[in-house]
């Protein structure tokens, strides 16, 4: 599945903390998208490690996003999670088709065209418009 609970974590945490004055709480994030705060806790790291939040701590910390939802994409989202979402497998970089070593198989030809406009899509749409 290409859109994991994870993902789907992310879309909801990035969503609770666009257009917010000032930084908000995990527990905060948490309880505006219904999900639990160790969950909250750990895609709220993962996106602080990529860049995409940025977080304080202290008692007057909290989160906030680095980039606007109008520049995040869900291909950037993905990407925070160290995967791309390929079709298959023969679409990953230096990958050897153990059915065609030559390099001329057809299937893996039409899956990479379809993986571009895959791609080209995931990149289309700012996280905004989906907001």
């Amino acid at each position: 599945m290409l859109v994991t609970r994870e993902m789907d974590y992310a879309m909801r945490v990035v969503r609770a903390l666009d257009g917010r004055e000032g930084l908000s709480t995990a527990a905060g994030v948490a309880e505006r998208e219904r999900m639990p705060v160790a969950v909250t806790l750990k895609i709220l790291k993962r996106l602080a490690a990529a860049g995409v939040v940025e977080s304080r701590r202290g008692a007057a910390g909290g989160y906030r996003l680095r980039r606007t939802t109008e520049e995040l994409t869900l291909y950037d989202l993905f990407r925070v999670f160290d995967r791309e979402p390929l079709l298959n497998r023969c679409q990953a970089a230096g990958y050897r088709c153990e059915n065609r070593p030559d390099g001329d198989c057809g299937t893996c030809r039409e899956l990479c065209r379809i993986q571009e406009v895959l791609d080209a899509e995931l990149r289309r749409t700012p996280l905004k418009e989906l907001f």
